[in-house]
């Protein structure tokens, strides 16, 4: 389909809402460029040849055309069009039908996928309701209030619900398995040893997957877990501080207070103050 000439085009009586990493900061620790909702109507139409995202457009009401092997297929509600960066895409609304979409758009990095990893871009069956309401709320709250533990809890709302839609296309899926069962029980002191054994694969074979897909080491995803599970704790709920330091794993206060400012550059006191 080269015949398709790039095109960025949102149409005259499409109406959109959009959040991006320049003004929700958050929104970068998931490599998250772009996301919102569109409401497209005829006109609204995209093309891109080699993109540098990768893109989940889920549909929630009405329908529209999208481009799979090379001919245009129907995207309804209940289906999301998953496209890989570097892969030629192509979506658009049709006259008469108004289309509803919500769409992520992550920032990726050759050799380093932080989303699909699919070969070409496909059609998959998704509920796009609950992503649409996320991303609808992180709007709101941006352009608005602005707070910022609301703020980090819609934006963990739209990345966890990215990862529904492209879980089944990943590379490996045992890594996700297994970040679910560390996720699970933070509390225990986990050893790279006991996480290569619940993925089923080699520490050294762990460690690479980690590095290509996380940027970071197994055992420094599972502090990063547990600074955002501590993070939500903090602002969500009115535990002690030491309590909370050993529901994520730390033997005291000192210990987590030490590693939370180094990682949230700020202490767990002052972050449950100012978020």
């Amino acid at each position: 389909m080269n015949t398709l000439s790039e095109t960025h085009q949102i149409g005259a009586n499409t109406r959109e809402w959009m959040v991006g990493m320049d003004t929700c900061p958050p929104l970068a620790s998931h490599r998250i460029k772009l996301t919102g909702i569109s409401d497209g109507s005829y006109g609204f139409s995209f093309v891109r040849h080699k993109p540098d995202i990768s893109q989940i457009l889920a549909c929630f009401s009405g329908w529209g055309e999208v481009l799979i092997d090379g001919q245009w297929r129907p995207c309804r509600a209940g289906e999301a069009y998953l496209t890989p960066a570097g892969k030629l895409h192509a979506y658009r609304a049709v006259a008469d039908h108004d289309w509803g979409v919500c769409w992520i758009s992550y920032d990726e990095r050759p050799g380093n996928p932080v989303s699909l990893a699919a070969a070409q871009p496909l059609l998959a069956a998704y509920d796009a309701r609950p992503l649409h309401d996320a991303v609808q709320g992180l709007y709101r709250e941006c352009v608005g209030p602005n707070d910022p533990a609301l703020v980090h809890h819609w934006t963990e709302l739209v990345h966890l619900l990215g990862l529904r839609a492209v879980r089944p296309y990943s590379t490996d899926e045992r890594l996700w398995r297994l970040w679910e069962k560390i996720d699970a029980d933070l509390g225990h002191h986990w050893t790279l040893g006991e996480l290569a054994g619940l993925a089923g694969m080699s520490s050294e074979h762990l460690r690479r997957l980690c590095q290509k897909q996380l940027s970071r080491s197994p055992l420094e995803h599972v502090t990063w877990l547990r600074m955002r599970r501590a993070a939500s704790l903090l602002t969500g709920s009115e535990r002690r501080i030491d309590a909370i330091a050993t529901a994520v794993g730390y033997e005291n206060a000192f210990a987590f207070s030490t590693a939370f400012k180094r990682h949230m550059k700020r202490t767990p006191s002052a972050y449950r103050s100012n978020g």
